[in-house]
């Protein structure tokens, strides 16, 4: 009976102990109420498009035969059910799904995180999920610790995923796009992407998948998304239509849905006969119990009976060992000794601790492992080389980068022969003397030795060992290396009269000059005194040779602050090219010298090239650029306009800003003498802005005469990569008061693949004001038709090549016909260039070509003529 009654008690408490565990709340079986019916929300549409992401598990995925399963599909199902409306959805790559949301092919966007920027977009409904987005990175790295650690990284993301817009907020901008999460996978494993952002359930199923996930840490989440369905912004009919026919889904439904693919909580109760039996073995443990009691009672006395004489001798032991300790924790070495089986150290003195910075860390802590770099000279695989060397009883000694436990570095000396312990010979003894500073000493005189001690820039043996690379590669690239001899012109008087310590200062600060004016991978060398030598490698062509040059000079123009004195010093150079002027260093120097002396003979403040043509294409090259500072000055430049014509009605819709210098003394200079000049240098972007607002007032000019005249201006490369593209754009509308519709901005399609995401940015937030943007010359270069789409371009304008040949050329007609019909399929204006006779433009208007330009409609002219030509009535009469 009695036994009865505590198994009884004992049942009563494992039972509420269990209720007490179990998941969930009694309340959250109660069904939802459901509506008798859905509510009138208007016409019942006859199916619900829903995309999504199809690579998102445990919400959206395919099993290997292509079947798309997951949550939200068996919830969607659910409602379709419920509410007799078909569903299709439309399982794409997330990129693809918020584009196919945007064009309207879709009704719904499932599995998408809520922002400010969507929420002007989309209308929201409750979150359903909570998702957790941390970082991902290699188990063998170190450091990752959020956001603020990611700026010397590329992040591999998800393409259009909420990762890039968060983690772009936090200026992190350096991103490795995938199409999906396997893919991103994928790559991690294949060592291809280090880092990488990722939904926390999608990557623990894809790295278990594949088998990888001991191979990669987390961070703390950067934030915790959760999962809507949205609809696009207004539709409010089709929002209540959804969410009741959600609400008619029941508490049980959904939870059988999560227990599918999340799998179920454990639950149950402890059987009465496991409970019998339980009570049965405590009652034989007892009497055990007491059994072992009494025999310990008896051992008790026969233990103490010992005790007292190993006190005896522990405290002779305990002495020695506190001698030997002391002795151990005195050497100014760090001694330990490393377990080959474990891993582990099993002993290690004071120093040792101090050095490594783990003080207060136990022992058994405490790795081999931790305490190497892996870092060069030397791997680990050396390391692990001389280990067994050591455990072999061969000594072993050499230098070591070694790793403090809070990540700093240092050098140190090791030592290390095999221990023999307690029998054991997998033990190894280990010295380490630190030898930081003496590697130091001996980095500072290799240093020293290559480079000069008073500016720090390389000396003439480095720059030879590194002309020497030079020369070899451009054997085999074919580019050009430049070998610029460069002297400080009458320095002797600053140090006459002001003192050898000004001169140093300013040779420091002439070196400083000469480093800002070229590239990090061109070199800037002092000779002595007053002469510097500069390497220029890997130059295309010798006009990127002579834009150099002119840098370096222009750099010496601005005055020099120096000890309190301002000091104006000018520069003479000697320039000696590779192949052309010597294939090696002492020749090249030698000719660099050479031309040196002559520009120095010149006058001064100038340069020489060694071979005389190329003095003569660099004065020509530097006059024109010279020419052309002064000309923006003077405003010499001036726009003429060439009209566009529609081929439908024949008349002038609007013409194209092409800018004229006119030269005092040449006269008008042709553009492709000067625009590539301009480029080189920056000049083209004040210049493009003097384009740009002279077109605009123009434009408004024609306007308020009652021409509603478009305006066309061309964009460079570099104007398009800058991030005041958009401000200059602004201000000229605003100065000119003009209609954004009535400016068009063109721009080539090679622009499009540099810089990309300045330049889409630029061009987002221009299209954005309502100015047209045509891409200019196209059929010529390798345009992505996923930005021209994704850019909503306006126009495309052929190149005049096809234009010319059109009736001609069979190829060049199939070519053109083919860009005109591609720009009607994306709803584009098709705009053809160089159209010279009436035969070229019968042909494109048989091509339903929408506009053209050319000679024969009109050549480039001041306003007035374009004015003449819009206001004639006669289409195709329009010559200026």
């Amino acid at each position: 009976m009695a036994i009865r009654s505590a198994r009884t008690a004992v049942a009563r408490l494992l039972a509420i102990l269990l209720l007490s565990l179990l998941a969930g709340d009694p309340a959250a079986a109660i069904n939802t109420p459901v509506p008798a019916q859905l509510p009138e929300t208007g016409p019942r549409p006859a199916e619900i498009r829903v995309t999504l992401d199809n690579n998102y598990p445990p919400y959206s995925f395919h099993t290997p035969d292509g079947t798309h399963v997951g949550i939200v599909k068996d919830m969607w199902m659910l409602w379709s059910q419920k509410t007799g409306i078909p569903v299709r959805m439309m399982p794409l790559d997330w990129g693809l799904a918020r584009q196919a949301m945007d064009r309207g092919d879709a009704d719904v966007i499932e599995t998408i995180f809520r922002n400010s920027a969507r929420e002007a977009i989309y209308d929201f409904s409750k979150p359903y999920a909570r998702v957790d987005v941390p970082i991902w990175f290699s188990a063998d790295l170190s450091g990752i610790t959020g956001v603020d650690s990611l700026r010397a990284f590329t992040v591999g993301v998800k393409d259009s995923d909420f990762c890039i817009e968060w983690l772009t907020d936090q200026g992190i901008t350096a991103f490795q796009r995938y199409p999906g999460f396997e893919a991103m996978v994928e790559a991690a494993s294949r060592q291809e992407s280090r880092v990488f952002c990722m939904d926390d359930p999608s990557a623990r199923y894809y790295m278990t998948k594949r088998g990888v996930q001991g191979r990669f840490r987390y961070t703390e989440p950067l934030y915790t998304g959760e999962l809507h369905w949205a609809v696009r912004k207004g539709n409010a009919a089709l929002f209540r239509l959804i969410a009741d026919g959600f609400a008619r889904i029941t508490a049980d439904e959904r939870k059988a849905v999560d227990e599918r693919w999340l799998g179920r909580p454990l639950t149950g109760m402890v059987s009465p006969q496991t409970m019998d039996l339980l009570v049965k073995l405590l009652a034989g443990l007892a009497v055990l119990g007491a059994g072992a009691l009494v025999w310990v009672l008896l051992l008790r006395r026969q233990v103490e009976s010992k005790t007292e004489s190993l006190r005896t001798a522990v405290a002779a032991l305990t002495a020695s060992e506190e001698r030997v300790r002391t002795i151990f924790d005195s050497v100014t070495d760090a001694i330990f000794i490393h377990d080959l089986d474990s891993g582990s150290i099993l002993e290690a003195n004071r120093r040792m601790m101090e050095m490594y910075r783990v003080e207060g860390l136990p022992l058994s802590d405490i790795t081999a492992g931790m305490l190497s770099s892996g870092t060069p000279p030397y791997t680990r695989n050396e390391a692990a080389a001389w280990i067994r060397k050591a455990a072999d009883g061969e000594p072993q000694l050499f230098e070591w980068h070694a790793r403090r436990l809070d990540g700093s570095l240092f050098w140190v000396e090791v030592s290390m022969r095999r221990a023999v312990i307690d029998g054991n010979d997998r033990r190894v003894l280990v010295l380490i003397r630190d030898i930081t500073e003496r590697k130091a000493a001996q980095e500072r005189m290799e240093y020293l030795s290559r480079h000069d001690a008073l500016t720090l820039l390389p000396n003439r043996i480095l720059v030879q060992d590194r002309t020497e690379q030079a020369l070899a590669r451009s054997e085999r690239n074919g580019r050009l290396v430049a070998l610029v001899a460069c002297g400080l012109d009458r320095f002797k008087t600053v140090n006459d009269s002001l003192g050898h310590a000004v001169g140093d200062a300013l040779l420091r600060a002439v070196a400083d000059r000469l480093k800002a004016a070229v590239r990090e991978t061109d070199t800037v060398s002092r000779g002595g005194g007053d002469e510097f030598i500069l390497l220029l490698s890997g130059k295309p062509d010798i006009d990127t040779v002579v834009e150099t040059v002119a840098s370096l000079h222009e750099a010496m123009a601005a005055p020099f602050q120096v000890g309190g004195q301002e000091l104006i010093l000018t520069l003479s150079s000697g320039v000696a090219m590779a192949p052309a002027d010597g294939k090696d260093f002492a020749t090249l120097l030698k000719n660099a010298d050479t031309a040196l002396h002559h520009a120095k003979a010149a006058g001064r403040d100038t340069h020489r090239f060694y071979a005389e043509a190329m003095n003569a294409e660099a004065v020509a090259h530097l006059s024109t650029r010279s020419g052309l500072r002064r000309a923006l000055e003077r405003g010499e430049f001036l726009i003429h306009y060439q009209p566009q014509v529609s081929l439908e009605t024949g008349a002038v819709t609007g013409a194209e800003a092409l800018v004229r210098w006119n030269h005092p003394d040449k006269g008008m200079v042709p553009p492709g003498d000067f625009i590539p000049i301009a480029e080189d240098s920056g000049l083209i972007v004040p210049i493009g802005a003097w384009v740009l607002t002279e077109a605009c007032r123009q434009a408004a000019q024609w306007h308020a005469q009652g021409l509603a005249l478009s305006v066309a201006v061309n964009l460079s490369a570099l104007q398009l990569q800058r991030s005041d593209l958009v401000r200059t754009v602004t201000g000229a509308l605003s100065d000119s008061g003009l209609d954004p519709l009535l400016l068009e901005l063109e721009l080539t399609e090679s622009m499009l693949i540099q810089n990309t995401d300045v330049v889409m940015d630029n061009l987002r937030r221009i299209k954005a004001m309502g100015v047209q943007v045509s891409i200019d010359d196209f059929g010529t270069g390798y345009s992505n038709l996923s930005y021209i789409g994704r850019l909503a371009v306006d126009k495309l304008k052929i190149d005049r090549g096809f234009v010319a040949d059109l009736t001609r050329n069979h190829d060049s007609a199939k070519i053109t016909a083919a860009v005109i019909q591609m720009a009607h399929s994306l709803n584009l204006t098709a705009v053809a260039e160089g159209v010279e006779d009436a035969e070229t433009l019968e042909a494109l208007r048989g091509l339903n070509c929408d506009f053209a330009q050319g000679y024969f409609l009109g050549r480039p002219g001041p306003a007035e003529a374009v004015e003449r030509a819009a206001r004639q009535v006669n289409p195709f009469k329009v010559g200026v």
